[in-house]
């Protein structure tokens, strides 16, 4: 009987660690940026690395902030920083409310039996309400935490780039890319850029 006690156990530890997060669980290790330019057939450097040419979804890790080059013959280069941002803690809670119950019951079917033996003379609802009620409490604590502490959870911004590339003479002066400054907060809060030089 200890044996199945400790295999429900650790059953149930495993499942909220694997169920209960769910931004770890629906999101990929990569994020797709879809690249754009006028024209097109512009090449797109990834940390100065060729990447492809415009039009084009880049895949990009987000573990890292990355810089995005376009870069073609005749016209002055486009630099682009991509930085990470997190989701809102209060957006994190939310979703893994998805996930609680399933921690819940895997806790209520496994700690019942424990229930039974600690205090086996009261009433059969009792112990799974208990049970229920922690499992809900570790599954969402625990979804959130490994949610907070994954490189999934972040968000690469901009999440769209499109480009309107200017023409130049070809001096070196020209070709270095144009810098758009802005502050900080509104480059957090950034879904999109379209760069138009003229």
């Amino acid at each position: 009987m200890k044996r199945r006690d400790s295999f429900l156990f650790s059953a149930m530890i495993l499942s909220l660690i694997i169920l209960s997060s769910c931004q770890t669980l629906s999101r990929k290790t990569v994020q797709d940026v879809p690249a754009t330019s006028k024209p097109p057939g512009v090449n797109v450097l990834v940390d100065g690395k060729l990447a492809g040419k415009t039009p084009f979804i880049l895949k990009l890790e987000r573990k890292f902030p990355h810089s995005v080059r376009f870069e073609a013959e005749g016209f002055r280069p486009v630099e682009i920083q991509i930085t990470r941002r997190r989701p809102p803690l209060g957006e994190t809670i939310l979703t893994n409310a998805v996930w609680a119950p399933v921690g819940a019951v895997v806790c209520a079917l496994a700690l019942a039996p424990l229930w039974d033996k600690v205090s086996p003379g009261e009433d059969d609802l009792t112990p799974l309400v208990y049970s229920y009620i922690i499992g809900l409490a570790v599954g969402w604590g625990t979804g959130v935490i490994v949610d907070r502490t994954s490189p999934r959870s972040f968000d690469l911004v901009p999440q769209t780039l499109s480009v309107e590339m200017e023409k130049v003479e070809n001096t070196e002066a020209e070709t270095r890319p144009a810098v758009i400054p802005m502050d900080a907060e509104t480059f957090r809060q950034l879904r999109w850029i379209r760069v138009v030089s003229r």
